[in-house]
């Protein structure tokens, strides 16, 4: 059995015991080792099927050497189907754990990248400037680790200003391997996932890098699930990201 099958089977008995199903995957081969790939995109998704597809169209279509990874994160509607349709990897939770446990699957399944992109898969107008925005202080300074987008001009003034003021919560990132090597488990995070991700960068002296994405923005939970649930949702957020903002250091 040659290595790469070896670590395909490994990572299939992992995944098999943690209730992680794999519904589609790449063929490897001799010539196309997991440990060469220079980029990877997680991209964790709940109950996105009217959503994510136009993120993947963009994705797909970067010309750069890639992975792309769509966890589905127990969606009771058509998210995996949905993303099957597309020339990415689909894992899926046999139910939601919540964000920063999607990302970890996705961490653990990749295993090693060069750089990461981690997106929503309910953005509005993203395009491949944004996918360059967020890689290239990565590439251009090796002291970075981690790029943070900020949207700007998107078109809803509500998440412009929380995009000023709590940059802490974006979740459209770029991370370097080193970086995400350093990392410990996320799945306890939820919605906090991008305060720890944030908080372990400042701990570690790790030097992150703001661009701006103009033009990009994302769909609200109000206007996905109503106002009602919606705003309920919500407040189930901030208490997770309130939680992971005083107990992240437990968990180093």
């Amino acid at each position: 059995m040659r290595k790469v099958d070896l670590l395909l089977a490994n990572i299939l008995l992992i995944y098999k015991r943690e209730g992680v199903k794999i519904e589609k995957k790449r063929n490897i081969s001799k010539e196309d080792d997991m440990s060469r790939e220079s980029l990877a995109i997680l991209i964790p998704a709940f109950n996105e099927e009217p959503r994510i597809g136009p993120v993947l169209e963009v994705v797909c279509q970067d010309k750069r050497k890639k992975r792309i990874v769509v966890i589905d994160d127990g969606s009771s509607d058509r998210t995996a189907k949905c993303a099957e349709r597309y020339s990415v990897e689909v894992l899926r939770h046999d139910f939601n754990r919540g964000k920063g446990a999607a990302l970890q699957t996705g961490i653990t399944y990749v295993g090693y990248a060069d750089y990461w992109l981690f997106l929503d898969a309910d953005l509005i107008n993203l395009k491949e400037i944004h996918i360059e925005a967020l890689l290239h202080p990565l590439k251009n300074n090796s002291d970075t680790g981690m790029t943070i987008g900020i949207f700007q001009q998107g078109g809803k003034v509500g998440v412009d200003l929380a995009q000023k003021y709590f940059s802490i919560l974006n979740g459209q990132r770029g991370l370097s391997g080193k970086f995400v090597q350093l990392l410990p488990d996320l799945s306890w995070t939820k919605f906090g996932v991008e305060i720890f991700l944030t908080k372990i960068a400042l701990y570690q002296g790790i030097k992150i890098v703001y661009p701006v994405l103009s033009g990009l923005t994302h769909h609200t939970k109000e206007g996905k699930l109503g106002f009602y649930a919606g705003f309920c949702y919500r407040l189930q957020m901030y208490r997770e990201c309130l939680y992971t903002l005083f107990n992240w250091k437990k968990y180093l």
